[in-house]
């Protein structure tokens, strides 16, 4: 039986002072955690390179309500503490907004290494919402309105190298979040199981 595990809806704060928020997007080719932040891919998903000639990389960076999941590890390597998490769709635009109004724009770097910064910029963002007429980038029409799009510009020859290479596959959003617990059996996931048991007692 699989683990049911803890769920946990990150959010930021609005506050334009406060340090709660996505202050870079790194390129990446795996999920990572960093220390005092967590950092997020979109799994299964990936940029795409649009433009080869200028180097413009355009993907998902969020997809709201999401389960993304996350451990905690000892000194030794062992898992400590498994759970999943997720972000609503007003927390993301929240993110998105705060992001450029900060400036954080030419906040870049590799596998969330603060020690190799990128020389890049993302120049391009919109939230998907078919509703007002926002489309979703093609290729990835069946990620759902709220997801958060990218498109950067890779100045940095070494890091254009290793787009090309399929080394970066993706971007990974990082920052400091705010964790709010979720009670079982409130996600989606949950609900269909416990309609599974009551259906075995039919």
């Amino acid at each position: 039986m699989e683990k049911k595990l803890p769920v946990y809806k990150l959010e930021i704060s609005e506050d334009i002072n406060s340090e709660q928020e996505v202050n870079a997007v790194a390129l990446v080719d795996i999920p990572a955690i960093g220390e005092g932040f967590f950092a997020f891919k979109a799994e299964t998903q990936s940029f795409t390179v649009v433009n080869e000639e200028e180097r413009i990389v355009v993907g998902p960076a969020m997809i709201p309500d999401k389960l993304i999941y996350r451990n905690e590890k000892d000194s030794a390597g062992n898992i400590i503490a498994e759970y999943n998490v997720t972000f609503g769709p007003k927390t993301i635009q929240q993110i998105a907004q705060k992001f450029f109004a900060k400036n954080f724009q030419n906040n870049g770097n590799e596998m969330h290494d603060p020690n190799k910064p990128v020389d890049m910029v993302y120049f391009q963002s919109w939230i998907a919402d078919e509703s007002k007429g926002i489309p979703k980038m093609k290729q990835f029409e069946s990620l759902p309105d709220g997801t958060w799009f990218l498109g950067a510009k890779v100045n940095s020859d070494e890091a254009w190298q290793k787009v090309k290479d399929g080394t970066f596959r993706g971007f990974s959003v990082e920052g400091m979040f705010d964790m709010i617990p979720v009670k079982m059996g409130s996600t989606p996931e949950n609900i269909l199981e416990q309609l599974k048991e009551l259906l075995k007692g039919i």
